[in-house]
């Protein structure tokens, strides 16, 4: 790596680290990218050519903290049924979201609301996740778990939305508390694994 290469790497973690102590200590809304400038010891141009947006930083933050948590979750987790490995997997991703309520709550909108090369970036790391997810569920078939006909990607998609509709719902204050959401997740992975459909007697 090169002095330049070093010097912004340098100057990234500055911005990300007073970013992330302004943002937790006295909230999303109260912090001003002058501030965060300020902390991080750079001119306020040198921010915007990082981080245009307050938002954008923040989602680049709580993307670390989530990315981090998954992969903890997938190195720990044990050899067990695709339902228990998700059960995991996402209970972990809750519990990052849960330390940082607050945050997590403006995250969550921003992520909805995101535009331009912001959306793009959001969809790439949304991709990467459920690509993952989508490996547990190939190995699952592989050990003869599911129907082989069942489509990776797809079945991924659908238990990412359960847990994202899961957050909303309780980050929103429709669940009351986070074990009321990991209930729900939990039923509704059993009632994908299991289907709706009554089976012929």
């Amino acid at each position: 790596m090169n002095r330049r290469a070093r010097r912004k790497e340098e100057t990234l973690r500055r911005i990300e680290e007073a970013g992330w102590r302004l943002f937790t200590v006295q909230g999303y809304e109260a912090t001003s990218t002058r501030e965060i400038a300020d902390a991080a010891d750079i001119a306020a141009g040198t921010l915007f050519n990082y981080f245009p947006e307050k938002r954008g930083l923040l989602i680049h933050l709580m993307q670390r903290q989530i990315d981090r948590e998954a992969n903890v979750a997938f190195e720990t987790m044990k050899a067990s049924s695709l339902e228990e490995q998700l059960t995991y997997v996402f209970a972990a991703l809750t519990g990052c979201y849960a330390r940082e309520r607050r945050l997590s709550r403006v995250f969550i909108k921003e992520l909805l609301f995101t535009d331009g090369s912001q959306r793009a970036d959001t969809t790439a790391w949304t991709f990467e996740l459920v690509s993952r997810v989508a490996g547990l569920i190939r190995r699952a078939k592989r050990r003869g778990e599911l129907d082989s006909s069942v489509d990776a990607m797809d079945a991924a998609q659908q238990v990412f939305s359960m847990h994202y509709f899961g957050m909303v719902t309780w980050l929103g204050g429709t669940i009351p508390s986070r074990t009321a959401q990991e209930k729900q997740f939990q039923t509704a992975l059993r009632l994908l694994f299991r289907g709706i459909r009554r089976t012929a007697a």
